[in-house]
């Protein structure tokens, strides 16, 4: 009876002290797996420094092009950052998150004909995000910023 009792107070213990992870891995956490994102399109997605600490997203340029990259929090308290790549994995620009700011912007930054990559990074605690994709200058074109590719 007392060997029952320990192991369930043993049991008990060991369940208390494993917390669940914060996120789930998608298979988006490598370049090879990014998922592509298009202009004009919302794309929702979650990080969790616990679990699921980067996200990729893939998209295509044409010619030379200023691009304008949002990422809305939903929790604006996480910690993280957000990294412009190239199609070899070169940093292009990078933005690191402030705190209790609800939404990250990285551009206007021109790119050339190519395959690029926003890596999304929760360094600590968890949110879901919005990212929106501009190719063009928003300023300047208004609503025709946004189709390219059809």
């Amino acid at each position: 009876m007392k060997v029952r009792v320990a192991l369930l107070a043993l049991v008990g213990l060991a369940s208390l002290s494993c917390r669940p992870p914060e996120g789930e891995s998608t298979g988006d956490e490598a370049r090879s797996g990014a998922v592509e994102i298009r202009p004009g399109a919302l794309h929702d997605d979650k990080v969790a420094a616990r679990g699921d600490p980067v996200d990729f997203k893939r998209f295509q340029v044409g010619p030379p092009t200023p691009c304008t990259i949002a990422v809305y929090w939903d929790n604006p308290s996480i910690g993280g950052r957000l990294v412009l790549r190239d199609m070899f994995g070169g940093a292009i620009a990078e933005v690191t998150h402030a705190k209790g700011a609800g939404k990250d912007t990285i551009g206007p930054v021109v790119l050339k004909d190519g395959t690029f990559f926003l890596e999304i990074e929760a360094k600590s605690g968890a949110s879901v995000y919005t990212v929106e994709l501009f190719l063009g200058d928003p300023e300047t074109m208004g609503s025709e910023a946004i189709p390219w590719p059809e």
